[in-house]
């Protein structure tokens, strides 16, 4: 016999390196698997967290609007009332002029009386 492996040495030795590269490649996938478990629980982790933010922001942007209507109307409100206040305080000078200027009158015709 020849120092040449047979051929049935060589078809061992491809499938001892096929069986050796399955393992190799069955642990790969099994490392995937793990890995794709680990982000799939990740994924789900910032899924929750957007949905989240995004329901905070919602939140956030319906309370900022009803704000803004409130703001608005009171800046209204505020403007409204100042200019009430300026013809209150216009009414109040009229009477305030009115009254004096009755006082002096009574207060003339008190010292014709008091002269008679």
């Amino acid at each position: 016999m020849t120092n040449q492996p047979s051929r049935l040495d060589q078809l061992e030795t491809v499938l001892i390196q096929t069986a050796t590269n399955l393992n190799q490649v069955t642990e790969r996938l099994d490392r995937v698997a793990e890995q794709q478990q680990i982000n799939t629980v990740a994924i789900n982790n910032l899924t929750y967290k957007v949905d989240d933010f995004i329901g905070t922001a919602n939140t956030v942007l319906g309370r900022s609007a009803i704000l803004d209507d409130i703001i608005l109307r009171l800046d209204r409100n505020f403007d409204e009332m100042q200019r009430k206040s300026e013809e209150h305080q216009q009414r109040f000078e009229e009477n305030q002029r009115s009254t004096n200027a009755a006082l002096e009158r009574l207060e003339a015709i008190l010292i014709k009386l008091m002269d008679k």
